[in-house]
């Protein structure tokens, strides 16, 4: 019986490190090392994988990065930046002086007539008039409404800055997922092609038996339906690569059939490096739905404030002055004037007043349990985040021991197999443990990498590891 194929290993990197994946046929000399001693005796290895597309490959940093830079709805929370930014100019306005210059002129006459020593009616006569003027006025009090506009409008502020960095968190964590995707999607098929290469050495050997008169053409049959099988999951392992790859352009923000490539990361240790505490405690300081709740509160106060004040007596306080240099009118050349206005306004009956004031209260106890409720929900979420990244972990160790154990009874249907104690029915069945093992171990490699990304953005801080989010 032709011997079993050569084992070897798809090597994963991930943040720190790199796993080794073994499989039964040929990868590519950059990606793998010989583990013959897991393997049993070699083979002939099987045919190589297609080529990737040549070409400048993406990091996950790159790819992270240009997503914050050009992703629309990341554009959008700029603007709304922007925006907020401008209204709390706006709102300080009502603290500086106004300065104005004013000029008004007439030509033409008037359509009033004027009489004559001789008492015969005349019109006037046609010209021109006109003056000019400077005013300049300081508020000085306004009863709060300053304050407490400015108060509403950092608080807009503070909302919009905390959903820029809500959507580039998480922008950041969809470029992950599909970027992980993508490399889970490549080695899944490099495994595809190595299984469908066994199977097809498995079939040439039981068609080798058949003709020596030692195997039954049932044992064709067998291999050959286990050959279809590999031919299916490589065809849409190889579908699934364009499809994930699609899904990481469109993370990013850029066209979903523009071609990419992507670079595996270094590979991080199995171990979690934070603890819940520390995970739940930094969640609550940096998650900006914390952020943006806060400042909802603040500004259920700046309205309250507001309400207030519209509640009761409304007074003002202002100095103004101005100053006429060229006017038509000898009163008015050069005149200049200058004073302090105050003004109260006393509400006698106001049914809304009232009103305003209980629904502005109203409205700042329903941002106040929201707030509380973000912080829940944010430390619930991070340490969930947390559980799963430790389990992601372990899944790796289980995985790869799942497959070494695979990979053993493997060997061994094959042995029983060739020397006629054993049948291809055993052997196609521990193939299909073997295949699924494998598969396995590459999924829990990047399911791993995925999980540490969601508990950097379960604790609010950079998902690439040092950008700017």
């Amino acid at each position: 019986m032709m011997p079993r194929c050569m084992a070897s290993a798809i090597a994963v990197c991930l943040l720190g490190g790199c796993f080794a994946l073994p499989v039964r046929a040929a990868t590519p000399a950059a990606a793998l090392e010989e583990v013959g001693a897991q393997a049993g005796a070699p083979s002939p290895p099987g045919p190589q994988p297609s080529a990737q597309i040549t070409g400048p490959s993406l990091t996950f940093e790159q790819a992270v990065q240009h997503s914050l830079a050009q992703n629309p709805q990341v554009l959008a929370a700029r603007e709304a930046v922007t925006a907020a930014q401008q209204g709390v100019v706006v709102a300080r306005a009502g603290y500086l002086p106004t300065i104005a210059a004013t000029g008004t002129g007439v030509v033409g006459t008037s359509s009033a007539a004027s009489f004559s020593s001789t008492g015969t009616a005349a019109p006037l006569p046609f010209g021109t008039s006109g003056s000019v003027s400077l005013s300049a006025s300081l508020p000085l009090f306004d009863g709060g409404r300053t304050p407490a506009a400015v108060a509403s409008a950092e608080a807009a502020l503070a909302q919009a800055e905390g959903a820029l960095r809500q959507t580039q968190q998480d922008t950041a964590l969809a470029v992950a997922t599909a970027f992980f995707n993508v490399l889970a999607s490549e080695r899944l098929t490099t495994v595809r092609e190595a299984q469908l290469a066994q199977a097809q050495q498995q079939l040439a050997l039981s068609q080798a038996q058949v003709r020596a008169g030692v195997a039954a053409q049932a044992d064709v049959i067998q291999v050959q339906s286990t050959v279809s099988q590999a031919q299916v999951n490589l065809l849409q392992a190889r579908s699934q690569i364009a499809t994930s790859k699609a899904g990481l352009q469109a993370a990013i923000g850029t066209d979903a059939a523009a071609p990419v490539e992507v670079q595996e990361p270094p590979a991080p240790p199995l171990t979690v490096p934070v603890t819940a505490d520390a995970v739940m405690q930094a969640a609550v300081a940096n998650r900006p739905e914390v952020a943006k709740a806060e400042a909802a509160v603040r500004s259920g106060q700046a309205a309250l404030d507001v309400a207030r004040i519209n509640a009761g007596p409304q007074v003002t306080v202002s100095a103004g002055t101005a100053y006429t240099p060229l006017s038509t009118s000898p009163v008015l050349t050069n005149a200049t004037t200058y004073g302090l206005t105050a003004t109260i306004a006393l509400p006698l009956y106001s049914v809304g007043a009232q009103a305003g004031v209980d629904q502005a209260q109203a409205t700042l106890r329903i941002a106040q349990a929201q707030l509380l409720a973000a912080r829940v929900s944010v430390r619930q979420d991070a340490y969930q985040s947390y559980l799963t990244a430790v389990q992601d972990a372990e899944t790796i160790t289980a995985t790869q021991a799942a497959r070494a154990a695979a990979d053993a009874a493997l060997a061994v249907a094959e042995g029983q197999y060739r020397a006629g104690v054993g049948t291809i029915v055993a052997v196609v069945t521990a193939q299909a443990n073997a295949a699924q093992a494998e598969v396995s171990a590459v999924t829990a490699v990047y399911t791993y990498q995925t999980g540490l990304a969601t508990l950097r953005h379960a604790q609010g801080i950079p998902v690439a590891g040092g950008g700017s989010q």
